[in-house]
C-alpha cells in the first residue's frame, strides 16, 4: 500500500491530502510525501512539469538547507527549446530529499539553475513537519538504532547483522551471527532478544537451523530448528571505543563476551 500524499500547491502554498475531493493542481504543483513524515522516513519530492511549459531539461537538481528551510533547485529551464507536440499532459519527477531529524522546516521548490532563464519559485517556504519516529516509547526507551553489521577485527570471517525495529513499541531486535564451528565449518544463528534497559538486552535463545540439501526452491524437506545456547547485545559503552560486547554461551559450554564494532570497509 502506497503511503499517502500531500498535495503543496504553487498558489496557495498549503498542505492538504489527496484524498480530499476536487483537489486542484496549478501548473507547477508539487507534492512531499509521505504525508506525515518521520525521522525514519526518506522524504521525498514529487514534481509535475506542465507540456505547455517551454524548454525544462529535468533528472538533475540540487537540494541544500539554510537554517531549517529545505531549498530544492530543479534542472535547467530553457527559452529557446519547447516540448513536442505529443507529450504527456504531467512529466513527473520524483526527488529523493532524505531523512531529516525533528524539527519543523520550510520547503521552496525553485524551476531553473542558476545562470539559465529567469527562475520560478514554485513553491514558497511551505511548512512541514518531522515527528520522531521513536517518541511513543515504553520504559526501557532505547536511545540509538544499534541496526548494522558488527564485528570484532580480531576475528576476521565472523560478525553479526543486527536489525532494530525503530517503529515497534519495543524496540524489536533480530540479530543473526555468522561463525565457524570447532571443526572449522562456517555456522549460522538467529536471536531475539528483548530490552533490559536502554543500552543492553536480556539473554535469549540462540537458534541454528538446518534442513536436508534439495534442488527445488522452496525444499520439500522441513527446517529443523534447534536451541544451542543464549546470546545478549550490550552497548553501554558506546562511543567509548568499546562500542558493544555479544555474550554468548553455546550448548552449556564457556561462556563469551566477544567485544564488537560497527563495520566500517
Amino acid at each position: 500500500m502506497k503511503s499517502p500524499i500531500v498535495w503543496i500547491a504553487v498558489a496557495a502554498i498549503t498542505l492538504f491530502s489527496v484524498g480530499e475531493a476536487n483537489a486542484q493542481l496549478t501548473l507547477g504543483a508539487a507534492r512531499l510525501y509521505p504525508a506525515n513524515p518521520t525521522s525514519a522516513d526518506v522524504l521525498t519530492l514529487g514534481v509535475d512539469i506542465r507540456c505547455d511549459e517551454k524548454g525544462y531539461i529535468g533528472n538533475s537538481y540540487r537540494v541544500n538547507m539554510v537554517q531549517n528551510n529545505i531549498i530544492v533547485r530543479l534542472g535547467e529551464r530553457r527559452a529557446d527549446l519547447v516540448f513536442p507536440a505529443t507529450c504527456p499532459l504531467q512529466l513527473a519527477e520524483e526527488l529523493e530529499i532524505g531523512r531529516l531529524p525533528v524539527g519543523n522546516y520550510t520547503l521552496t521548490v525553485i524551476k531553473g539553475a542558476a545562470g539559465t532563464s529567469p527562475s520560478v519559485t514554485l513553491v514558497n517556504s511551505a511548512p512541514f513537519s518531522i515527528t520522531n519516529a521513536r517518541a511513543v516509547k515504553p520504559p526501557p526507551s532505547v536511545r540509538l538504532d544499534y541496526t548494522g553489521q558488527w564485528w570484532n577485527p580480531a576475528d576476521p570471517g565472523s560478525g553479526l547483522f543486527v536489525w532494530q525495529d525503530a517503529r515497534d513499541p519495543n524496540d524489536a531486535v533480530l540479530a543473526a551471527w555468522f561463525t565457524y564451528s570447532g571443526d572449522g565449518k562456517p555456522q549460522w544463528f538467529v536471536f531475539q532478544p528483548k530490552w533490559a534497559s536502554s543500552t543492553s538486552t536480556l539473554p535469549a535463545d540462540l537458534l541454528q537451523t538446518s534442513r536436508m540439501p534439495s534442488l527445488t526452491i522452496p525444499p520439500p524437506n522441513p527446517t529443523t530448528t534447534t536451541t544451542s545456547g543464549t546470546a545478549s547485545l550490550d552497548f553501554t559503552n558506546f562511543g567509548t571505543g568499546d562500542e558493544g560486547v555479544f555474550t554468548v554461551t553455546i550448548n552449556g559450554g564457556a561462556t563469551q563476551a566477544i567485544k564488537i564494532q560497527r563495520f566500517r570497509p
